[in-house]
């Protein structure tokens, strides 16, 4: 999971000022087409070696989808609806960690770990011609045909921009804190609470329903309230589920739901606080949409890999690490918050 998080950080620099250069709607045609070959290659891997390399390549080709939905969602609305239009892609993109469990676990059982590929070559394939069939360019003209020198100014210029950094802190570190759950969760409940990969996935669908509702819902919220409150006031929810969950493991309740019923309301703080911090990272440099959303990808993933990989080295027969490594995670994307609020477009 780390390697593969590294790949989609690395890519989304990759895809994000490419598609300001050539168009979003062939780079995200290409990007899927990669993740189908990978997961073909991983599915027939005679190794371990192998599979991983196959597994890199689909990370990376499929993360051009995760990068452009946000550049596309900026060059269609702009800044304040592009927030409400995020949540809902974010919605539609979370209904896929809240079915996978169960549909991988059933899967596995009645196959082996080849037949999960073997499902996602389908469904890359699939996106690739609906994507070729659908999704029309949306790129501004005048963005188009920049050299490389010019890209990576951009990239340079979106790195001075603490605006920028604001938004796309609480944006990494707040998926880093997802991320970690994701990656220690399946152990916990399997050493601390005896729990199967099926009842694993039962309960992350809560966690899952949850953030997805927040997210369809979040326009409405942000309409009526502005988008800066609801993502301040969704930021500091998202401290209180770890807050309550460490607080019940350390009085003694021992139960898998002890970890997912106060996760509900972590993901109801990060429903609504997410949409507003990446729409407003991409927004910090509207006419750099691409390579801001890129920057912002690669911070996300490239910070989510360090967190997986730390959940790798705790012990998984203690429920206290899911709270404390998340709460962690969570805490430092709520200073980027803070800390950087009101500060000048630039340093």
């Amino acid at each position: 999971l780390s390697l593969s998080l590294v790949a989609m950080a690395i890519s989304n620099l990759i895809w994000g000022p490419l598609s300001d250069r050539l168009g979003r709607r062939p780079v995200l045609i290409v990007g899927l087409i990669l993740g189908s070959i990978g997961s073909a290659l991983t599915a027939i891997a005679p190794d371990l070696t192998f599979a991983i390399l196959g597994r890199l390549l689909q990370a990376a080709g499929a993360a051009a989808g995760m990068v452009l939905a946000r550049a596309i969602a900026q060059d269609i609305y702009g800044r304040e609806q592009a927030a409400a239009v995020i949540g809902q892609v974010t919605g539609v993109m979370v209904a896929a960690p809240m079915v996978a469990p169960t549909i991988s676990g059933l899967v596995i059982e009645a196959t082996d770990w080849r037949g999960g590929f073997w499902r996602n070559v389908g469904l890359c394939a699939r996106l690739a011609i609906g994507a070729s069939a659908r999704v029309g360019e949306s790129a501004p003209e005048w963005q188009r045909g920049a050299t490389p020198l010019q890209m990576l100014q951009g990239f340079a210029e979106i790195a001075r921009n603490r605006t920028f950094w604001r938004y796309a802190g609480f944006a990494a570190f707040s998926l880093s804190g997802f991320y970690y759950f994701v990656a220690i969760a399946p152990y916990v409940m399997r050493d601390a609470f005896g729990q199967g990969a099926a009842a694993y996935g039962l309960y992350f669908m809560v966690l899952s329903a949850t953030y997805m509702f927040t997210n369809f819902i979040a326009g409405r919220v942000m309409a009526r309230f502005g988008g800066e409150r609801v993502m301040v006031f969704g930021a500091c929810l998202t401290l209180v589920g770890p807050v309550i969950v460490t607080t019940l493991l350390l009085s003694g309740i021992h139960h898998p739901l002890v970890l997912f019923l106060p996760g509900m309301i972590q993901s109801f703080g990060a429903g609504l606080a997410a949409p507003n911090s990446m729409a407003g990272a991409v927004a910090s440099a509207p006419e750099r949409a691409g390579a801001a959303s890129g920057l912002l990808g690669f911070s996300q993933f490239l910070i989510a890999s360090f967190f997986t990989q730390l959940a790798g080295f705790l012990p998984h027969d203690n429920a206290l690490v899911v709270p404390l490594g998340m709460g962690a995670s969570l805490l430092i994307g709520v200073l980027f918050l803070f800390v950087l609020r009101g500060t000048d477009r630039t340093a």
